[in-house]
């Protein structure tokens, strides 16, 4: 019984005292607490504010009181009350006690503490069950306890629901579960309540399955497409006087149906008769196997014993029996162009022929059809459903191996391959070229152009050859060319190159730019390219009051295209217009820079300002250089030089 004491004046003291009450049902205790006021030499002193909290729970409290009230606890005696206190779930708790007071004197002071309780039994009974009697229907369960316990319940769903089947006090208790579905698993368990806590306790969880139809425990992989063609069975068989029809479906489509079937508890192997066997492959004729679904329903005479038991298992085909029969085939190249050069149709040009395969018609088995033929020829490919089969151009050379593929509606193949000779060949092609007006200026022009020729060797013969060189032109402010004009006879070439040159090639007019092609033929391909001629740009050109250099059509009196320079130097004129990488401390050929928008100017590039403008240089032959740069709104004129290679600060010039 814990007592709390506060400080004495004159003898006079406020004492705390609790008992304790449990409840072990609840896992809860009742505190009965009382405080009392006593001793001292007079029947009355002033006491500061009162206060007992248990448990956080204010259960006291009484402001000063003054002696000359002379009430508790003032005077003499007593107050007392009780509060409920819920345990930790395993029966334990600790409380703390908050006691505050003061005798006489000002100022409540705490005499409270902590208190442990009462643990309380919260544990659960040890229950177990054991099961017997499995019967179609029923099972008998027996739940044993390590203590008394005063209500039993049992569950078949592994403690998803309860039924109460006992309230008597004990140890044990027996039960006839009944009303259950035959060959059906169940999850038994039981609990029971302890008496003296009402806390439950489980048994494990029992699995019982409930007699009833013949139950397809395993299945094999039947091979339909074997010579023989077996089903073996895992059945576990309550009665073996009882008949069975054996289902087979892929998917939610039945397949075969086998009645009157006579199993034994264990394994079965059924033998598919030919019947059986073709029905199975006719339903797989697009699949090389498929997941079948097997029912099996037991029955006494016509009547269903239990439900259908279920099983899956792998039904398939085989390559080794299925793959269909395919013999060969026949090639030829159908470019008609490129078997005139070889002289044989079984030898191809790389890039050229197109090779045409003839499949000799393949067999499909068991029940499958064949879908369509492939070929792989080096890296071409093709397919058809037919046995023609067009492959095309092969880029590759050498001997190449074709391969042609039966294929079959199941997707099994047979492949045949037959290795052919596939010369190498580059078509013709213009590798160099150039045409020029003499002087840049004259109507007669100057023209070379070479290129590459592949012979095509058969039995060490070349059958391939330049056949043409042509061109043609036309002004290109024209649509229409010229006729060709050929002019094999005045090129050069072997079997592996041509060549053709001329220093006197063609008049075109200097007034006019033209385009001119060339056009070169081998026995299986040609190459062109189109040549821009300009107009011819003289040196000096006279017109009424105009002079042009290195311009045809001078639009001043003195027209320049080019660099003007006096006594080694440029004449100052416009030289580039700047963007955002140009460095002013890089810039020393004399001219005129421009610069149009001020956020290109960084003085981080040596701008003296922020600020579009132009850039004036000035230099001479000793390596003085001289900048000048001014603003494009006059705000500011700046100079600065460099000397020695040393450029020197910006100067800025005022302009009012």
């Amino acid at each position: 019984m814990p007592t709390w004491k506060s400080d004495s004046y004159d003898g006079r003291y406020l004492q705390l005292t609790i008992t304790e009450s449990v409840n072990a049902i609840t896992n809860q205790s009742t505190l009965n607490w009382t405080l009392q006021s006593i001793g001292g030499n007079v029947n009355y002193y002033t006491v500061d504010a009162t206060t007992v909290k248990i448990n956080g729970v204010q259960v006291y409290y009484k402001a000063r009181t003054s002696w000359d009230s002379k009430v508790f606890p003032a005077a003499k005696g007593s107050a007392s009350g009780s509060t409920t206190v819920t345990h930790n779930s395993d029966g334990s708790k600790s409380i703390t006690v908050e006691f505050s007071t003061r005798v006489y004197a000002y100022g409540s002071q705490d005499y409270g503490g902590t208190m442990t309780l009462t643990k309380i039994d919260r544990s659960a009974p040890t229950v177990s069950i054991t099961t017997s009697g499995i019967t179609a229907s029923g099972v008998t369960v027996k739940a044993t306890s390590s203590t008394n316990c005063d209500r039993w319940d049992y569950s078949t769903d592994s403690g998803g629901s309860w039924t109460n089947f006992s309230s008597t006090n004990g140890t044990s208790q027996t039960r006839t579960i009944s009303g259950l579905t035959p060959n059906t698993s169940y999850g038994i368990r039981v609990r029971a309540r302890k008496t003296s806590n009402q806390v439950y306790g489980s048994s494990g969880t029992t699995t019982i399955k409930t007699l009833g139809g013949s139950v397809i425990s395993s299945v094999n992989t039947l091979t339909a497409d074997a010579a023989t063609a077996s089903l073996v069975m895992s059945v576990t068989v309550y009665n073996t006087s009882y008949t069975h029809t054996l289902v087979i479906k892929k998917g939610s489509t039945t397949v075969l149906t086998i009645s009157s079937l006579s199993l034994k508890n264990g394994s079965n192997t059924i033998t598919l008769t030919a019947s059986q066997r073709s029905t199975i492959l006719a339903a797989m004729a697009s699949v090389k196997s498929f997941s079948a679904t097997y029912e099996l329903t037991t029955k006494s005479g016509s009547t269903q014993i239990g439900t259908v038991s279920t099983k899956t298992a792998t039904i398939q085909t085989t390559a080794a029996n299925s793959s269909p029969t395919f013999t060969g085939f026949t090639y030829q190249d159908t470019n008609t162009t490129a078997a005139a050069v070889t002289g044989n149709n079984q030898v191809l040009i790389q890039g050229i022929s197109s090779l045409q395969v003839v499949a000799t018609a393949a067999t499909a088995k068991n029940g499958a059809t064949v879908s369509s033929y492939s070929v792989v020829a080096g890296n071409a490919t093709a397919s058809s459903t037919s046995t023609t089969i067009t492959v095309g151009k092969i880029n590759n050379s050498g001997t190449v191996p074709v391969v042609v593929t039966a294929i079959d509606s199941r997707g099994y193949t047979t492949s045949v391959t037959v290795n052919i000779t596939v010369l190498a060949y580059e078509g013709i092609s213009i590798k160099s070229y150039s045409v020029r007006r003499i002087n840049e200026a004259e109507n007669t022009t100057q023209a070379a152009i070479s290129g590459k020729i592949t012979p095509v060797t058969v039995s060490g013969t070349n059958k391939n050859s330049l056949t043409y060189l042509r061109y043609r032109y036309r002004k290109t402010s024209e649509s229409s060319y010229s006729s060709y004009v050929n002019i094999t006879s005045s090129c050069t070439y072997d079997n592996n190159n041509f060549n053709f040159a001329s220093d006197e090639f063609i008049s075109l007019d200097a007034d006019y730019s033209y385009y001119v092609e060339f056009r070169v033929d081998d026995k299986l391909t040609y190459d062109t390219i189109v040549i821009t001629i300009p107009q011819g740009t003289p040196l000096l050109s006279f017109r009424r009051k105009k002079v042009g250099v290195n311009k045809r059509e001078p639009a001043a009196a003195l027209d320049v295209s080019g660099e003007i320079k006096m006594n080694g130097y440029n004449v100052l004129g416009v030289v580039a217009s700047l963007g955002n990488t140009e460095d002013f401390n890089s810039l020393t050929e004399p001219g005129i820079y421009t610069q149009a928008a001020s956020a290109n100017a960084s003085t981080e590039r040596h701008y003296p300002a922020n600020i579009a403008g132009f850039l004036e240089i000035i230099a001479n032959s000793s390596g003085y250089i001289l900048q000048r740069y001014t603003a494009y709104n006059c705000s500011g004129m700046y100079i600065r030089y460099r000397y020695n290679n040393t450029w020197y600060d910006w100067k800025t010039i005022t302009l009012s």
